[in-house]
């Protein structure tokens, strides 16, 4: 009965915001992804761990600040570098990393380093 409430609850409430774009980092850098609007206005920028989705929502439906798309999202590397863009983003989509144009590639500075936790232990990557 509580899943039922809690799917309801959510539908519900989604509905209410005039725009949401799932991005999903299907990379394997942790990157950047800043969203512009229609009018090329910097909307937003989240910083999305590799292999993770987020979720972004704008203003509730029809509100004053309610930006109109079709939307840019642009992929930077963590040292500035860009990965790649996605352009044509439509209201409620779902951006993936690697469908983006560009490099979609990191450079070395990017990468995780390698450490030890104990002298005995072999070095690993920590993500």
């Amino acid at each position: 009965m509580r899943q039922l409430a809690f799917v309801l609850f959510t539908l519900f409430f989604t509905s209410l915001y005039g725009v949401t774009i799932i991005i999903n980092n299907d990379s394997l850098y942790t990157l950047n992804a800043t969203i512009y609007s229609g009018s090329d206005v910097e909307l937003t920028s989240l910083e999305v761990n590799a292999s993770h989705v987020i979720k972004w929502q704008d203003s509730f439906f029809d509100a004053k600040d309610y930006s109109k798309g079709p939307y840019t999202i642009v992929f930077t590397c963590p040292n500035g570098d860009e990965y790649g863009t996605v352009t044509k983003v439509a209201q409620n989509a779902t951006v993936y990393a690697q469908s983006s144009r560009g490099r979609k590639k990191c450079g070395a500075d990017s990468q995780p380093k390698p450490h030890r936790d104990f002298e005995r232990n072999q070095p690993h990557y920590k993500y």
